[in-house]
């Protein structure tokens, strides 16, 4: 659906799968906004989940690192009141239930009105993504009252094929894997990313291939937040770790029958964590 200006809505949260489906929907049909979601997963999750070119993220937690925000409304309505008047902004907040533990809900209901009528000043669109079960009925009750309720209806899936340069595109992971002997896919060698034509959406779709593949690649997330250069010198240090993992996966795959089951275990399980590399190397390569 396509939203009003100037509006704060209410969404029946039940579960991740159709949130998402219904995010990207809500994405598709108001391209003109921003968008920019506080969530309760970290990016390392999310990311399995969403294409997070198209939209800001902050992980609300007590952690402190990266894109991290307490849970505390006046926080995000800190961020909202900092964002670009020239745009405009939709919001949406994931985990309204971390922020009623340290006082009533009462005083909550009021820093949400309270950022309510900064929304509509700024003639900006929020969302609350709610499990009505985790809050006092009366309590939704006056939640209610202050919000519109928010029902997505997805357009109709339209394929559409695009001409790519294949020096460019990612090449696509198969949807069906040979299995690995640690029980996870095979790691396959990817074609790699030329420096030219090197964008924040395709970065997002390794990313997605290196973890289908059961690949730990969390330490190029931060690349997501960085200019397109330094993104990519982030992403050649991973890729490389990502080849010589490939290389020590086949060389295990292969010699198999010669080795410990329970060592093959753990050393498939630093690789595919993308840990002790030079350590394993060292051992399965230089032994006699």
């Amino acid at each position: 659906m396509e939203v009003c200006r100037g509006s704060v809505y209410l969404y029946e949260f039940s579960n991740y799968e159709h949130f998402i489906a219904d995010l990207e929907a809500l994405i598709e049909l108001n391209h003109d906004y921003r968008f920019t979601l506080f969530t309760r997963l970290p990016t390392r999750r999310l990311i399995d989940k969403l294409d997070l070119s198209l939209i800001s993220n902050y992980w609300i937690t007590r952690q402190t690192a990266g894109n991290t925000l307490p849970p505390d409304i006046a926080e995000i309505s800190r961020i909202i009141e900092q964002s670009s008047d020239d745009e405009s902004n939709f919001f949406v907040l994931d985990g309204l239930e971390l922020m009623d533990d340290e006082g009533t809900s009462n005083n909550l209901l009021a820093s949400l009105s309270l950022l309510f009528d900064k929304i509509k000043a700024r003639n900006d669109v929020f969302v609350i993504c709610i499990d009505s079960l985790a809050f006092d009925s009366e309590w939704m009750v006056k939640l209610q009252y202050l919000t519109e309720k928010l029902v997505v209806k997805s357009p109709e899936i339209v394929a559409i094929t695009e001409e790519v340069s294949d020096a460019v595109e990612p090449i696509e992971v198969p949807l069906q894997h040979e299995l690995g002997i640690d029980g996870g896919p095979r790691l396959a060698y990817l074609a790699k990313l030329p420096e030219v034509g090197f964008t924040k959406e395709i970065l997002v779709k390794r990313i997605l291939q290196w973890r289908r593949l059961g690949l730990d690649v969390s330490a190029i997330e931060p690349a997501l937040a960085y200019q397109e250069k330094e993104a990519y010198q982030l992403y050649k240090l991973i890729e490389e770790k990502v080849r010589r993992a490939t290389e020590l996966e086949r060389f295990i795959h292969a010699n198999r029958h010669d080795l410990d089951a329970t060592q093959i275990a753990v050393d498939m399980f630093r690789v595919r964590q993308l840990t002790g590399l030079d350590e394993l190397e060292k051992k399965y390569y230089s032994s006699p």
